[in-house]
């Protein structure tokens, strides 16, 4: 194994281990010595791939861009040469993005945190502008393949990331007895296929 790829692996167990910090306290109550800890290696280590907490924080924010445009990719070319229609299809890929992003708690949990830094940090900000971006150019590519209006696609895919967005939001934050997101994310998914239909 190179050099680099040991690099890699040991930002990622660093990075994990961010996550697993951030499940339980607030980004500005977690130490790099806790990180160090989580990951099981001395906070000396952490120093020595990232300057600072911050960096470990844009990091991570890169790396589940990247995890989760792989498990989309791979979930595409799974499905190459899969016979549904277009509606089904699109449907397909939005339960996609619901199990695997939406209502994923514990990623919603630590994206909380992070758009609460993002709101005062720059560089965090840009990471999550950039993230979204990628997000709606997905989401417009699916829904642009059946609308006939570019433009009415592109504001739809906005809404579409903005309300997915809110949703995971709610997962974490409402009962679920007293808000029913499944229900509420298949209802829309719907409604948005009607209309580009």
């Amino acid at each position: 194994m190179g050099r680099k790829s040991v690099e890699n692996v040991r930002k990622v167990q660093i990075v994990k281990a961010l996550n697993r910090c951030l499940l339980d306290k607030p980004f500005h109550e977690t130490s790099i010595k806790d990180i160090a800890a989580e990951a099981g290696v001395n906070h000396g280590v952490l120093h020595y791939y990232f300057e600072n907490k911050e960096e470990i924080l844009l990091f991570y924010i890169d790396y589940i861009i990247e995890l989760y445009k792989l498990q989309y990719n791979d979930w595409i070319a799974a499905r190459d040469g899969a016979t549904a229609g277009d509606r089904q299809y699109i449907k397909e890929i939005f339960s996609f993005i619901s199990d695997r992003i939406t209502l994923n708690k514990n990623l919603s949990k630590v994206f909380i945190e992070i758009w609460e830094i993002a709101s005062y940090n720059k560089k965090v900000r840009v990471k999550l502008q950039k993230a979204y971006q990628e997000w709606i150019t997905t989401v417009n590519g699916i829904i642009g393949r059946k609308s006939r209006n570019s433009e009415v696609a592109n504001i739809m895919s906005q809404a579409f990331v903005a309300y997915f967005e809110g949703m995971a939001l709610f997962s974490v934050i409402m009962q679920p007895k007293d808000f029913h997101t499944v229900d509420i994310l298949s209802w829309i998914e719907n409604r948005i296929i009607d209309m580009i239909d």
